[in-house]
């Protein structure tokens, strides 16, 4: 904390600010990650069928789509992170592997980065593709059964999604941002060019409560992540579970985990956070 003349968000100065919101300066290096996201999506489209799907016109506007077994196979969704700026619909396909052991098909979204992209759009191609998918216009999964799964700036578009999209059968929200105003004091906003109108309107904690009964949640981050993110993850679940008929959330803080490797426990069923989200895209509609 600060004095209250440099104070800029929460009683804190932008530097404070940027160390809570840039996570890369909490691990030794970043690298190891990025590195890993690469290496597993590659291997994970060489060992499970898979294809690339064009949702638009946008050379962006694609995402890896794992078929399942049948048409009865539930989706997972999963939405990249990157603080908008970095990484793509290719990195999210580690998933695969798991999801097909589990019985499920999975997509990894792309969507356009910042700069070259306002948010605005970013938001939009997201929410395109969930639509899509719920329509069950790919096949092989049931569209009744599509769950959304959002990792850091992922997770704030997923949660972008549920505002909008009433017909979600459930969502995991990772490390997610759901307000954005901090973001504006930090040097991510160098690309991502939000101002406080816009930080203010594409927040999902400044919007309603989404109002989506009997739809299951689960909250995550990892314990080893910054105050301000966990802070951010427990106000969201709170949010969502104010609604009446909504589920309370599932809130997991991920043991040992930081804000870049929490996402391999997702579908790892001897992980408690695995073990969570496998029952709860995999259970009977």
């Amino acid at each position: 904390m600060t004095s209250s003349s440099s104070a800029v968000y929460r009683g804190m100065d932008a530097a404070t600010v940027e160390s809570q919101y840039q996570p890369s300066m909490h691990v030794p290096s970043l690298a190891p990650f990025l590195e890993a996201y690469a290496a597993r999506g590659v291997e994970a489209r060489m060992q499970v069928p898979c294809r690339k799907v064009a949702f638009g016109d946008g050379p962006d506007e694609w995402y890896w789509y794992a078929p399942g077994a049948d048409a009865s196979a539930p989706l997972v969704v999963f939405v990249h992170g990157g603080y908008w700026r970095r990484l793509s619909g290719d990195d999210g396909c580690f998933l695969f592997p798991a999801a097909a052991t589990a019985g499920f098909a999975c997509v990894s979204v792309n969507y356009s980065l910042c700069p070259s992209a306002p948010l605005d759009v970013l938001v939009a191609q997201v929410r395109a593709t969930v639509a899509r998918l719920v329509a069950g216009v790919d096949g092989g999964h049931d569209g009744a059964r599509v769950h959304v799964m959002g990792h850091s700036a992922g997770g704030h578009l997923a949660a972008m999604v549920a505002l909008t999209e009433p017909a979600v059968a459930g969502y995991v929200f990772v490390s997610g941002v759901f307000d954005l105003e901090p973001t504006r004091f930090t040097t991510i906003n160098d690309d991502v060019r939000l101002d406080a109108a816009m930080a203010a309107r594409l927040s999902p904690l400044g919007a309603p409560t989404p109002v989506r009964p009997g739809v299951p949640t689960v909250v995550t981050w990892g314990a080893e992540e910054t105050a301000e993110f966990a802070r951010q993850s427990r106000r969201w679940a709170r949010h969502w579970s104010a609604a009446p008929g909504n589920r309370a959330a599932t809130v997991l803080a991920a043991s040992g985990r930081n804000h870049f490797d929490v996402v391999f426990d997702l579908l790892d069923p001897a992980t408690a956070l695995g073990a969570a989200v496998v029952a709860q895209v995999g259970a009977p509609v």
